[in-house]
């Protein structure tokens, strides 16, 4: 409950609804929590547009829009009074959510008129990475092996075979393991380490890497780290030589941790 009415954290935006919601201010409430703006001054770097409501109780549908009608004008209930129905059969007064009437034994059933229809939406397949701020580079020409750099560390993703391993490093310390899984799982696991790594402002420097050709310095790491040019000349960015030098300087212990992590699950 309190996490549905009470919690404020303006960076929060996305909203898992998975309670029914019987009452609409609950409801509002609860998507309330995503709906905040944030101060650039609290959370510098930070930029919400948007908040995405993953509904999986049907409470859009039972409630429709989130906007209200509010009467100003209206007397006020009485404190501490439920809300309330009437039998049909006997007129007894009972509480709102009662399915049976205690005293004639009436069963209450929903009418189909009754249900508020969400029939005004559009869909529309969101690719989550396409909103990351860092770029996949491919490492391999069969797309088996991506991975992302920033100021403070780096993340990858590799294929075995049949399972694909995400593996970060923060940097100053040792590589570890982030996941195990499908593509997209890994894919994300990866990304939501670096988005924890790194700030705002570093993934927007490091994306502006993608249109600097590569330094003379990082060619000749490339080369010295055995980097193969595949028969053409190095037409590497400034962001990609990087991701490929990480990759490069970190290639045993990558090859260690995926295989040991594989034959792992094989047993």
């Amino acid at each position: 409950m309190v996490l549905t009415e009470g919690f404020d954290s303006q960076p929060v935006g996305c909203i898992g609804i998975l309670r029914p919601m019987l009452h609409k201010g609950t409801f509002i409430q609860a998507v309330g929590r995503g709906l905040r703006r944030v101060d650039p001054a609290r959370y510098p770097g930070i930029i919400k547009t948007d908040c995405v409501v993953l509904d999986f109780a049907g409470a859009a549908l039972r409630h429709g829009s989130l906007e209200q009608e509010i009467d100003l004008d209206a007397d006020d209930p009485e404190p501490g009074q439920a809300p309330w129905k009437l039998c049909p059969c006997c007129e007894a007064e009972l509480p709102l959510a009662a399915r049976i009437c205690d005293f004639c034994g009436h069963v209450f059933t929903r009418e189909a008129s009754d249900k508020t229809v969400l029939d005004s939406f559009e869909m529309m397949e969101i690719d989550l990475l396409d909103r990351s701020p860092f770029a996949w580079e491919p490492l391999q020409a069969d797309g088996s092996a991506l991975m992302a750099s920033g100021f403070e560390g780096w993340a990858g993703v590799f294929h075995d075979g049949t399972l694909w391993h995400a593996l970060g490093q923060p940097r100053g310390k040792p590589v570890k393991p982030l996941a195990i899984g499908t593509r997209v799982q890994a894919l994300s696991a990866a990304d939501d380490f670096l988005r924890t790594t790194e700030t705002g402002t570093a993934s927007i420097k490091s994306r502006r890497w993608l249109n600097d050709p590569a330094s003379t310095r990082q060619i000749e790491l490339l080369v010295r780290a055995g980097h193969k040019a595949d028969g053409h000349d190095f037409g590497l960015s400034k962001y990609a030589a990087n991701c490929h030098l990480n990759f490069l300087w970190n290639r045993a212990t990558i090859q260690r941790s995926v295989m040991g992590a594989a034959a792992q699950v094989a047993a």
